[in-house]
């Protein structure tokens, strides 16, 4: 699987169209989530997937697949942001926010983005910061929700609603998300790497 997702990016890449650059933009960021374990390579491939996704935006600011670079975008900037210890101290959190709302703007039903809008409004409540940027608790298991029901069969949507339905309080449901996450097919090597994810979590890695 390791190899997948460096030979996407290199044939899509050089492909100057919204849908080429959309696939570079995701295959960079999934070899910096998924493979990479030194983080100095993790944030260069961040750093080509930010490139990509905002080049898909430029070339189809309202298109089909204008909604998926808004969120492509959105991943990569979060996933650095991350490295760099800065998700609750800068702008980052209100530039994912706008790419978010933007998103669903396009999509009202896009699932990645209202899935991701209530990790935000979970991570920014958890970090005590919630009130600089108008997150909130309440708007996390609603949110999630939605985002699963627009697309029940996207294995790493079940995972991310088990990391908040634990996070909450609720183990119990939590494993439930897991166990659906596992169960599903695995079309990609992005899902296989999210199942792997759900067994740990299962096994309180």
């Amino acid at each position: 699987m390791a190899g997948d997702f460096v030979a996407a990016y290199e044939l899509s890449s050089p492909v100057d169209t919204a849908a080429s650059q959309l696939l570079a933009a995701r295959a960079a960021a999934d070899q910096a989530v998924y493979v990479e374990t030194d983080s100095e390579l993790a944030q260069e491939w961040l750093r080509r997937s930010e490139t990509s996704a905002a080049r898909a935006i430029e070339l189809a600011p309202a298109g089909p697949t204008a909604g998926a670079a808004n969120m492509a975008l959105a991943r990569a900037k979060g996933e650095s942001a991350l490295y760099r210890g800065a998700l609750s101290n800068t702008r980052v959190p209100g530039e994912l926010r706008a790419l978010f709302e933007r998103a669903l703007e396009l999509d009202h039903d896009n699932a990645d983005a209202l899935v991701a809008l209530a990790a935000w409004h979970l991570e920014l409540t958890e970090r005590g910061v919630g009130w600089l940027y108008g997150a909130s608790r309440d708007q996390v298991l609603p949110l999630m929700a939605r985002g699963v029901a627009a697309a029940p069969e996207q294995v790493n949507l079940r995972v991310e609603y088990a990391v908040a339905l634990k996070a909450l309080g609720s183990e119990e449901e939590a494993r439930e998300q897991l166990g659906i996450a596992m169960a599903l097919p695995a079309t990609t090597a992005a899902d296989e790497y999210e199942q792997d994810r759900a067994r740990g979590l299962l096994a309180g890695e």
